[in-house]
């Protein structure tokens, strides 16, 4: 859900056009706050045409989840295979997403490293397909999202902490700084894929974006959970350490500073008014 000054948008069918999960044995609420505008700039009418698009995939991806009658109009009219049963969890979350990306809703569509225009700090998500259809993160299942850079080196754009393994950030809150551990479960890792994505940063100097996973305290979500954007961090280094008997890479992120989160393309000076 994507934070708005204005009154929640009546549903309508789609257009054309806390406490944190566990950390160790802790526990904590995070109500919904929202990120405002820095005080001297404001984002450019570009940057806000992203973000009431993004408000409305977001709606439909709301509306679409719900209403199995809707889906089902839809994947006829785009010709796409009958949904199967009664989807669930992630697998309702790719119907819907796959919906919305042949009705042409999915903002943000390049993969990239850096910030996103419409997208705020602190803005919040009730499913993992939510990730995916703004582009903040593409990948459905694993925690790091990465892309072939021109010289052919993986480099990572995103990170959700999904506490799939019980790993994932070790931080208390607030977090200018985390550690992440890497992928592979029930295993010795490696520098592979996401692993060897996030090393790479570290030497070609990219940020990474955080996602961090919430246990919800207003039932937005059946599940009981939400995705809070965190920011733009930095991976300066990393460690390999010992863990239930496997080898593990742990990862060290400091946030970037606050005038780095937004890139300035997407920033205007605010006019004061005497």
């Amino acid at each position: 859900m994507v934070p708005s000054h204005r009154k929640p948008l009546k549903e309508r069918a789609l257009s054309k056009s806390n406490q944190a999960r566990p950390v160790g044995k802790k526990k904590r609420h995070v109500k919904a706050s929202y990120a405002s505008e820095d005080e001297d700039t404001t984002f450019t009418p570009e940057w806000n045409d992203c973000r009431r698009n993004i408000t409305d995939a977001l709606r439909c991806y709301k509306k679409l989840r719900k209403d199995k009658g809707l889906r089902d109009n839809l994947s006829n009219q785009h010709k796409m295979n009958p949904e199967q049963g009664r989807c669930h969890s992630l697998a309702l979350d790719g119907r819907v997403a796959n919906i919305l990306k042949v009705s042409g809703k999915w903002v943000n569509t390049i993969k990239q490293i850096g910030c996103l225009p419409g997208i705020k700090i602190s803005d919040e998500y009730h499913w993992r397909g939510e990730l995916c259809v703004i582009g903040l993160h593409y990948n459905f299942q694993r925690g790091i999202d990465y892309i072939s850079s021109v010289e052919g080196k993986t480099l990572a754009t995103s990170i959700v902490d999904s506490y799939q393994y019980d790993r994932g950030i070790i931080s208390k809150y607030p977090f200018p700084n985390l550690t992440y551990t890497g992928e592979g479960e029930n295993r010795d890792q490696m520098f592979e894929g996401g692993n060897l994505a996030l090393k790479n940063n570290i030497h070609y100097k990219k940020p990474v974006r955080v996602i961090r996973k919430y246990n919800s305290d207003d039932n937005a979500n059946a599940s009981g959970y939400k995705f809070v954007y965190e920011g733009l961090y930095r991976v300066t280094k990393f460690d390999k350490e010992i863990e239930s008997g496997f080898s593990v890479y742990k990862f060290q992120l400091d946030m970037l500073d606050d005038h780095q989160q937004y890139d300035s393309k997407w920033k205007q000076k605010r006019i004061r008014r005497h």
